[in-house]
């Protein structure tokens, strides 16, 4: 099978997560902590099977794989807590900070240099953020407010939980890496639990099957887009880039309005003429 089908089923079902937490958020749990401490244990119950079928062992090196497990739990906890407050077609464009963060993360950690041409890709991703935020009252202030700090927070953490993966594979074999990375961060979650303790009692099967769902998808997304950059990484970058979430709902928005989101056609079209030059800008940064 090509790779490209590999990179389109990944993108798929990575726009498929975003939406089903959204809706989760909405419809089913609405105590975000339990949300993300429940994600967290589906994704350790869908990661052992695998890492003990690929014989994971112990770790060589605690250190990394316990501070990628902090940054993927402050990844998690502040990407639930934006979900909660913005709408999918606000949030999904936001995540293209991540490379901007990963560039900045890059001249801070290891003295790289901004090139003219990357500092005007900075420039535009920060300037297409901003208008990917618009909603009717068309005004940038949309911008700046507290649950968009929450998803840039978010995206700040998802690119040091990169940096330190990185180094985490570089030291640790990958099943065995996966294991306690998902083992510490479940860890690392229990001081929530007070949060949300009252509501353990309450849980049902039909909050779990979203989460779970969520997990599947994820696997999908993870295993499809590992054999498509394995063979053509800027092609697949350039189809798991492609906003699908934000299609998907466009047209939920028509024909469901009352599902998730409902705006006009003039700000669905700057909030995607915002996310392609926001694609297009992090594509370019992370060449």
């Amino acid at each position: 099978m090509p790779f490209y089908i590999f990179a389109w089923l990944a993108s798929f079902s990575s726009a498929l997560i975003i939406l089903i937490t959204k809706l989760t958020s909405k419809y089913s749990i609405k105590n975000p902590w339990f949300f993300n401490f429940l994600w967290s244990v589906i994704i350790f119950l869908f990661t052992l099977p695998a890492a003990l079928a690929y014989h994971a062992g112990m770790p060589s090196d605690w250190g990394s794989i316990v501070v990628a497990a902090f940054f993927a739990d402050m990844w998690y906890i502040f990407y639930i807590l934006a979900i909660y407050r913005l709408e999918v077609s606000t949030l999904s464009p936001l995540f293209n900070f991540r490379t901007l963060f990963a560039v900045v993360l890059g001249v801070v950690l290891v003295h790289e240099h901004l090139t003219p041409s990357q500092f005007v890709y900075f420039i535009l991703i920060i300037g297409a953020g901003i208008f990917a935020t618009i909603d009717e009252k068309f005004t940038i202030k949309s911008f700046f407010v507290p649950p968009v700090v929450i998803a840039l927070l978010a995206m700040l953490f998802l690119a040091l939980n990169n940096v330190f993966i990185k180094i985490v594979l570089e030291r640790n074999s990958l099943w065995t890496a996966n294991l306690w990375m998902s083992i510490i961060s479940v860890a690392l979650l229990l001081p929530t639990i007070p949060l949300f303790i009252r509501e353990v009692n309450k849980i049902s099967i039909l909050q779990v099957l979203p989460v779970t769902a969520m997990g599947i998808f994820q696997t999908i997304t993870n295993f499809a887009a590992n054999i498509a950059y394995g063979v053509n990484v800027g092609i697949t970058s350039l189809i798991m880039a492609a906003p699908i979430s934000l299609v998907i709902i466009y047209i939920l928005a028509i024909f469901a309005p009352n599902l998730l989101e409902k705006h006009t056609h003039k700000v669905y079209a700057i909030r995607f003429a915002a996310a392609f030059v926001m694609i297009y800008s992090a594509l370019k940064l992370s060449v």
